[in-house]
């Protein structure tokens, strides 16, 4: 009878210890906006838990997050960047920031970036890298041999920002690859 009671409890301190994990992951990487990142996931031909990568770490999820650097929305996404895209593709869409502030128009200006960089530079932490520091930038880290050793990957990255941002982006990868191929 002793030993039942042991296993009960231990059972019950493991399923408490169990729920409180998945509480505090359901806080540190949220699972929000699944339709759009799926839509934009099929369009872009960017894997889900990439999208949803990129929105934990640029905004945690908060639909109307604004930077220091006025990047807006989800996907942190500038303006200028937004007009850019739309120059870029040819496309004839007006987007002001109360549209980049909607999860819809935001998500896919960020995915139609983020698409662009990856494009542009064949490597997705590269790409990255660009999404976060700066095209021009990356491009000038690319041609220096103390950061790419082969001038298409990064074997280093000089800004300690986007170096760290890389690093929580590989965290939430792994996470949230595991939500998304699960489901």
């Amino acid at each position: 009878m002793k030993k039942l009671a042991i296993i009960l409890i231990v059972c019950f301190v493991f399923a408490l210890g169990l729920s409180a994990y998945k509480t505090m992951l359901a806080i540190t990487h949220p699972i929000k906006y699944e339709d759009l990142i799926e839509t934009n996931a099929e369009k872009f031909s960017i894997p889900s838990y990439i999208i949803a990568s990129v929105i934990n770490v640029e905004s945690s999820y908060k639909e109307d997050a604004i930077s220091n650097k006025n990047a807006l929305g989800l996907m942190q996404i500038k303006l200028s960047t937004a007009q850019y895209m739309n120059d870029y593709y040819e496309l004839n869409d007006s987007v002001d920031e109360t549209k980049l502030l909607s999860a819809k128009t935001n998500i896919e200006y960020g995915c139609r970036y983020l698409k662009y960089l990856i494009n542009k530079f064949n490597n997705l932490y590269t790409a990255l890298s660009a999404y976060n520091a700066g095209e021009t930038r990356v491009r000038v880290w690319l041609r220096d041999e103390n950061f790419s050793s082969d001038g298409k990957s990064l074997n280093k990255i000089p800004y300690e920002e986007t170096a760290n941002y890389i690093e929580k982006i590989k965290k939430n990868i792994k996470f949230y690859e595991k939500i998304y191929k699960n489901t």
